[in-house]
Formats: structure tokens, C-alpha cells, sequence
């Protein structure tokens, strides 16, 4: 039952989805168009010229946008609970406003689909009723509709879906339609969009006679006429069938000069004849008057007609020819006539042989100045060629293609993390992903040893014998301040990593004998040594001081190897887990997860450090699996999986392969053996074995 519920759910998004697409896209190319239906509306409830013009327009483009958007959202399930309830609340709107359509038949067509598909008032309740019921059912199931998209990239869909249809009106606005389903698109014939077919059906209609005879009145048709002695009072005629009607039923041409209808005259010519369009004069725009003018002296040149169609009066064609001393012809069309054929006021038709040609608004008119040789010969005089099909792979091209790209992107992404997540449940991949993928490090800590001579021969000593032979892991030395800058003149910084065993806690100033950690890092060093068990003990660096170190050795670009352990006291009382916590929680555990990328823990049991006691590899890998489950209490199991966790304390190249093995550990930091090269590298190449 549950998996016929989903189907059922995601069957209504995807009906919905598309029916909110494509309603809002026809409208959005058409704003015009969405325009004179909201003022049909209005003008059904008495409202007409109540509200001007620019408001009609803008709730055009915005309900052209609130539909499409609401598909795009719905399709790819982007906030799946708010968007089906506002679907659901929109559609029980929409229905009731049908149900007036149907039963008052204030408009003949509801303008759901503007021009592109054409409803009977019957029709869109049928189809309101069934999306309602849909919406209904998803907004009762907004969960069960799977995402397109992560909640991290929706922005992007939201934004560019936003953006793509206010342009997309905008530009409709500005030029024409892109797409035009009206009967007077480009290539279409008038004479033949005016032809009824033979055997078409006819209209029809019913006369009803009303008369009367001694006192009584009764209602008598043709079939049942009676005779003579009936007295006649009345008839009436209805229409009960009304046959056939063209696309284009509505189309003439009068002119104003002699009151002659030049309809064929203009058809039937085989030249050209430029037809301005402009519905009512009163709100046309003049602002390209002087390349109308220009178009009209062109085509005196060239013996071509030129009339202006307009469903304006004397008073304002005359008003207009002062404005722009326009010395063509005039000619009155009916306004919904010529608001059909162009979606602009003006706009300039081209035909020939009674057909449709090219079409211009009046920001896009023609340039006069290539306007140099007769039409036959310019490429404005030959029928526009741009297919449906080339439009619709634009549309594809710049609104479909990146979000179809986006998604793939996304859910590509989407898979890969949930696989990465379902291979990290598996014990065997986590032990390999640990040995393998985290990074290894084996540092040494020099302590307060060696003269500066000494620490540059051993520095050039194992930078020798480690470019000759690569190590397998990462490998970091940690001199005393003053070995820091000779050392990194001689080491390749892509081999062994150079580090401090310490900075200050301040910044800068009077603190005579510190070295801070701006100091350490303009040596060329990478790394610091924080929160040794010695600095802790001899110089009695609390977790406050080691926070602000910390922070300091960050912001100044090094990495810090944070060092952590505990006591014989406190291991023989059980206390070791304790301790490193809480040495954690007081010094690192403020950093943000992206800062405490830069952190190396390594654990140092004090009762091991110079002892020669050694904690053994199931001890050490008891603490370092402990450490690595608080750090992913704190920072999440990504994290705490990348983080470098070593151990420190008398290793030696003889029990270093036993603890490197252990999936938690991930090298050591080690103390005197790393101040003679053999030993160091012995224990380095415990990661060969």
C-alpha cells in the first residue's frame, strides 16, 4: 500500500508540475496577451478601468512567474511541504473561480494556457477539478515526493528559475513572443485563415412565433405553424448550434479617407505591403516614430503599400500624425483584431501574397539604413526561417541544459556521499581507509639537544638518506628555536616537514626570551609542538595557555601537533580516558571543524616518555580509538576519520611495525631516537612493513 501511495503522490507532482510549467511559460512569453485576459475579467465583474494598465502588466508578468516558478519548484521537490500547500490553496482558487466561468460564461476562454490551448469553460473545471485533487494529494504526502536536488544547491534552482522567467517576460515585452500560436503567426496565410471549408458545418438557429387566439397565447415553430385563424403577436430567433468558425473570422481593412473596405484589395495583392499595427494611437509609443517614418519613405520608394490599422478615432490619428507627421494612409481594424496580430503598440507587419512574412515590434523595427536595394532582394523581404524547433532548443540550451547539468551534478554527488557513508559502516574498508588514506606521520621532537652544528649535519643527514629513498609516510622534524631557520635551508620542505617544540602565547611585546609564533613561522617552519607533558609539568602551561597558543599558531598558517597523556597515577586509576578529554575540551575542542583540520593529536603517555616503558599496541590502540570517538562526538565521523592521531613514548624501530598496525594509530611522535638518523629511520620504515 505504502509503495502505491508514493507512485500515486509522484505521479500527481509530476501532472501537476508540468500543467504549472507550461501554464506559466505561455503566459510568460505573452505578457500582453495574460494582460487582456486579466481585463476581460475585470471587465466581467465591472471593473474594467478601475486599475491602470501598469498594474494589469505586472500582475501579468507575476502570475506568469508564481506559476512557472511553483512547477520548477514542485518538480524538483524543493520545500516539498510549503510549495503543495500553496499549490493546493492556488487550485481550490482557481476552481472556484471556474465554477462562476461555467455556470455565468462571463469569458468564452479561461486563459490558462493563453493561446496555446484553447478550453472550453467545461473543459477547465474538469481540468481544475482533477488538479485540485492532485494537489491534494500531494500536499497530504509532501515527503513521500524524493528530491531533485540537495537543500545546499536549491538556491541555485530557485534563484535562476526566478531570473529565467522575469526575462523571459521582460524580453517578450521588449521584442515579440517568442513562440505565437495566434492565427496570425509568421507563415500563416489571412485569405485561407478566413476560408470555410466545404461541407463545414453551418450555424443554426430556431424561430419560435408567439400567437394568440381567443384569449389564450401559446409559442408555435415552423413545424407545427397553425392556420390562419390564430392572431400573430411576436417571434423570436436563438442560436442553437453555431457551425463552423475560422481561425480568422474578424479581419478587415476600411479605410478612413473614402470609407472603402480594402480587406481583398490588400490580400490579394502579389507584392508586399507593410501593415502598422497599433490598436488604440492614444497609448502607442513614439519613441521610434522617426524609423516608422523612415520604413514609410522606403516603401514610397519602392512602390510598396504602406497603411496603419488602428481602432482609434479621428481625434487621436490626427493627434498622432502632429506628433510624428506620419503622412501614410490610415485605416480603422477592430481592436481585438489587431491586438491579436502583434503584441505591440506599435508593431509593423510585412506581408505578401496575403501572407504573413516577418513581424517587428517597435523596438526591434527594421535597420533603413541596409534598407538600400527592393524587398525580393533583402533578407527582411524573404519568409523568417526560424523554426519551432530551433526556439525550443534555445530554451533547452539556456534554462533546461544547466539545471538537467545542476542535477546530475548533484545527485552524482549525493550517490557518491552515500556510498562513502555505507562503506564506513564496514569494519574491514575503516581499517583500510585508516591505514591508507589518513595521513601518516612518524615526527621526531629533538628536546633541548644538539648545538646548531650538530642539528644541521643530522638535518642534511636525513634529508640525504630520505630523497635517495622516499618514505612511505610523512615525516617532521622539531628542532630548538635556533636550529629553525638554518635546518630549513637545508631540508626539501616536500620530504620532511620542519616544526617547533614550541611558540609563546602572545602575539608580540615585551616577553623577553619568547618566541612567538609569527617568529617560528617566518623561519619556513610548518609545524609546532603545543602541550608536551614537559611544557605542562616543568613550566606549568595550563589549558587556557595552550588555547591561546593554539589559536596563534593557526592564525599564523602552522600546523599543530597537540600533545595529550596521562600520568602513572592516573593510568593505574583508571583515569587515562579522563584526562585526555578533558586536556582536549581545554585547548582545541573550541575550534571550528574547518580549523581542527589543521590539528595532529598525539598521545603521550607521560609514564612512558624516557622511561623505556612502553605502553603495549593494545593500549595505546585502546586510548587512540577513544580519542578518535570523542573528536567525533565533537566534530562528526568525517572529521574524526581524517584526523592524524600518533603515539608517542619510547617508541623504537623494534615495537614501532606492532603499533603502527593498529588501525587508530597513525605514526608516532618520538623523542630520543629521533636524534640519530639511523634510529629515526628505522622506525620511519615501519611503515614499509
Amino acid at each position: 500500500m505504502r509503495y502505491a501511495a508514493i507512485i500515486l503522490t509522484n505521479v500527481c507532482r509530476l501532472v501537476l508540475s508540468v500543467t504549472f510549467i507550461l501554464s506559466g511559460y505561455v503566459k510568460a512569453i505573452d505578457p500582453l496577451g495574460t494582460q487582456y485576459k486579466i481585463k476581460d475579467y475585470l471587465e466581467a465583474l465591472s471593473l474594467y478601468g478601475v486599475f491602470p494598465d501598469w498594474l494589469t502588466l505586472s500582475a501579468s508578468v507575476m502570475l506568469s512567474a508564481v506559476e512557472f516558478t511553483l512547477g520548477i519548484l514542485l518538480l524538483f521537490a524543493i520545500q516539498r511541504r510549503v510549495i503543495s500547500r500553496t499549490i493546493l490553496a492556488l487550485m481550490i482558487v482557481m476552481t472556484v473561480i471556474t465554477v462562476w466561468i461555467f455556470f455565468y460564461n462571463p469569458v468564452q476562454d479561461c486563459g490558462c494556457f493563453g493561446d496555446a490551448l484553447k478550453l472550453t469553460n467545461g473543459e477547465t473545471l474538469a481540468k481544475n477539478i482533477v488538479l485540485t485533487l492532485c494537489a491534494a494529494t500531494v500536499a497530504a504526502r509532501p515527503m513521500e515526493m524524493p528530491r531533485l536536488i540537495s537543500k545546499t544547491n536549491q538556491w541555485i534552482v530557485i534563484n535562476y528559475t526566478i531570473i529565467f522567467v522575469f526575462l523571459t517576460s521582460l524580453i517578450s515585452l521588449y521584442t515579440l513572443p517568442k513562440f505565437d500560436f495566434r492565427p496570425y503567426h509568421v507563415g500563416a496565410d489571412i485569405k485561407k485563415g478566413m476560408e470555410i471549408p466545404e461541407g463545414a458545418p453551418q450555424p443554426e438557429f430556431e424561430t419560435t412565433f408567439i400567437l394568440k387566439k381567443n384569449g389564450v397565447t401559446k409559442e408555435f415553430t415552423l413545424e407545427n405553424y397553425p392556420d390562419s385563424t390564430w392572431e400573430f403577436v411576436d417571434s423570436k430567433t436563438v442560436q442553437t448550434a453555431t457551425g463552423y468558425v475560422p481561425p480568422i473570422h474578424d479581419f478587415s481593412i476600411t479605410l478612413n479617407t473614402t470609407g472603402e473596405d480594402i480587406t481583398q484589395q490588400v490580400l490579394d495583392d502579389k507584392g508586399y505591403t507593410f501593415l502598422l499595427i497599433s490598436p488604440l494611437l492614444e497609448y502607442a509609443d513614439d519613441s521610434n516614430f522617426g524609423n516608422i517614418d523612415q520604413i514609410y519613405e522606403y516603401a514610397q520608394d519602392h512602390n510598396v503599400p504602406f497603411y496603419c490599422l488602428t481602432a482609434s478615432g479621428g481625434k487621436a490619428i490626427r493627434r498622432w500624425q502632429e506628433l510624428t507627421g506620419a503622412e501614410y494612409p490610415f485605416c480603422t481594424t477592430d481592436e481585438t483584431t489587431l491586438k491579436t496580430i502583434i503584441r505591440s503598440n506599435p508593431g509593423l507587419l510585412l506581408l505578401k501574397d496575403g501572407k504573413v512574412i516577418r513581424k517587428w515590434s517597435h523596438n526591434m523595427l527594421p535597420d533603413t539604413e541596409k534598407m538600400t536595394q527592393p524587398l525580393e532582394k533583402l533578407e527582411i523581404g524573404q519568409m523568417d526561417q526560424t523554426s519551432t524547433t530551433s526556439k525550443i532548443l534555445e530554451i533547452m540550451m539556456w534554462f533546461v541544459l544547466p539545471l538537467a547539468l545542476l542535477t546530475l551534478a548533484d545527485r552524482t554527488w549525493a550517490w557518491t556521499k552515500w556510498i562513502k557513508k555505507e562503506r564506513n559502516k564496514n569494519k574491514l574498508y575503516k581499517l583500510f581507509k585508516h591505514k591508507k588514506m589518513r595521513k601518516k606521520i612518524v615526527a621526531g621532537n629533538w628536546k633541548m639537544n644538539m648545538n646548531l652544528q650538530e642539528g644541521v649535519a643530522l638535518a642534511n643527514e636525513l634529508n640525504e638518506t630520505l630523497n635517495a629513498e622516499k618514505p612511505n609516510c610523512g615525516v617532521i622534524i622539531c628542532t630548538p628555536f635556533i636550529h629553525l631557520a638554518s635546518v630549513a635551508q637545508v631540508l626539501n620542505q616536500d620530504v620532511i616537514g620542519l616544526g617547533a617544540e614550541n611558540c609563546a602565547d602572545k602575539e608580540k611585546g615585551a616577553y623577553t626570551g619568547e618566541v612567538s609564533a609569527e617568529m617560528v613561522k617566518s623561519t619556513g617552519a610548518q609545524y609546532v609542538i603545543l602541550g608536551h607533558s614537559e611544557r605542562r609539568q616543568y613550566y606549568n602551561e595550563t589549558p587556557e595557555i595552550l588555547k591561546e597558543k593554539v589559536l596563534l599558531a593557526l592564525k599564523n598558517g602552522l600546523k599543530v601537533i597537540f600533545c595529550i597523556g596521562e600520568t602513572l597515577e592516573e593510568r593505574e586509576a583508571n583515569k587515562q580516558n579522563e584526562v585526555v578529554k578533558a586536556e582536549l575540551e581545554g585547548s582545541v575542542f573550541n575550534l571550528s571543524a574547518e580549523e581542527f583540520k589543521n590539528i595532529i593529536i598525539a598521545y603521550e603517555p607521560i609514564w612512558a616518555i624516557g622511561t623505556g616503558k612502553t605502553a603495549t599496541a593494545e593500549q595505546a590502540e585502546e586510548i587512540h580509538a577513544y580519542i578518535r570517538s570523542i573528536v567525533a562526538e565533537k566534530y562528526g565521523n568525517e572529521t574524526a576519520e581524517d584526523t592524524t592521531i600518533l603515539y608517542g613514548g619510547s617508541c623504537k624501530a623494534s615495537n614501532a611495525p606492532e603499533l603502527f598496525a593498529k588501525p587508530d594509530i597513525d605514526g608516532g611522535l618520538i623523542g630520543g631516537a629521533s636524534l640519530k638518523a639511523a634510529d629515526f629511520k628505522g622506525i620511519i620504515d615501519a611503515w614499509k612493513k
